[in-house]
């Protein structure tokens, strides 16, 4: 068993947007992505996974295959791995998201 807390996983960076591992195996990642306002991520995606993106801190925009949706602390977003996803800090505070991306069995 291991034990981590994510509170120490939320690093702001002043240059862009932080990723910060929290636990990796080989069938799954657990991270966490900090942002100041106005920084973003740019589209990309994840083929051969899922994500589950919790928003731990703030608010802001996703753009998942070109619909965004707005989110605050509390909400989930499911995407798969094939989707096109993006996140901009559009609110006054940081924000922070707790992803868990695990491998898709075939």
């Amino acid at each position: 068993m291991e034990k981590r807390s994510i509170k120490e996983a939320m690093e702001f960076n002043e240059d862009r947007f932080s990723k910060v591992d929290v636990f990796k195996t080989k069938n799954g990642t657990l991270f966490m992505l900090n942002f100041l306002p106005n920084q973003q991520m740019p589209a990309h995606n994840h083929p051969g996974y899922e994500l589950y993106l919790h928003v731990t801190k703030g608010s802001g925009t996703f753009t998942i295959d070109g619909n965004d949706a707005e989110v605050e602390k509390n909400d989930v977003v499911h995407v798969a791995g094939d989707e096109q996803l993006s996140f901009r800090n559009t609110g006054e505070n940081p924000v922070s998201i707790y992803v868990t991306m695990s491998r898709v069995k075939e």
